[in-house]
């Protein structure tokens, strides 16, 4: 009996110590997928794969995103390489959204427009368009898993900026039977008290800072 309780927890140990499988890939191996659908080598030449290192942590990874620009008539860079890191985990390494990979993205400051809709109420409750021309990548990334805060400091600068001055940005301050600054925010978006410190706060929890 001993002797098979030894050679059951010996066999339980060597599974423990398994590599977990992706895709039917272990941990060590990369690729796991392809993002263009080709090989590494038949897309930048012999020997790429030799050359190429992978992710090694491949679960219980977790990232805080500082949202803190708006690019007026460009592209979202910060939107952007989120997709891309997404890309990374899902399709090269075969990593699982909410199992082995959480993405927050704090919005403040200059970013701020990201977390508003396209068209709403600003601070003279009057309807404007042109807010956020980036609203349906926001939508699509909290599809993929990605959680957004908005700063409440920003919202209440923004809640006290003359409408005239600044009729895309500002925000109208809640009266009974008007127009809310919460209104205005994307549906799924969420508030954090203030940005900096909730960056702070994730990396308290074990969530890596990105600057994108």
């Amino acid at each position: 009996m001993k002797l098979l309780n030894l050679t059951l927890g010996a066999l339980l140990v060597g599974l423990v110590s398994m590599p977990a499988l992706a895709n039917g890939k272990g941990n060590t191996e990369c690729p796991v997928g392809l993002v263009s659908g080709k090989t590494l080598e038949d897309e930048f030449g012999p020997g790429t794969s030799d050359i190429t290192k992978c992710i090694k942590k491949r679960h219980q990874v977790k990232m805080v995103v500082q949202l803190n620009q708006y690019e007026s008539g460009g592209r979202a860079y910060g939107l952007g390489n989120i997709a891309n890191i997404i890309d990374d985990y899902e399709i090269t390494h075969g990593m699982v959204p909410g199992r082995d990979y959480k993405i927050v993205a704090v919005i403040h400051s200059g970013g701020g427009r990201l977390a508003l809709k396209n068209t709403g109420i600003n601070g003279a409750n009057v309807e404007v368009t042109g807010r956020n021309a980036y609203e349906g990548a926001v939508k699509a990334l909290m599809n993929r898993g990605v959680k957004f805060y908005f700063c409440q400091n920003t919202t209440r600068t923004w809640m006290d900026q003359d409408p005239i001055s600044f009729p895309i940005t500002s925000l109208p301050k809640y009266d009974d039977g008007e127009a809310a600054a919460t209104d205005q925010i994307i549906p799924g978006m969420l508030y954090t008290t203030a940005g900096l410190t909730s960056i702070a706060d994730f990396q308290a929890q074990g969530y890596q800072y990105i600057q994108p």
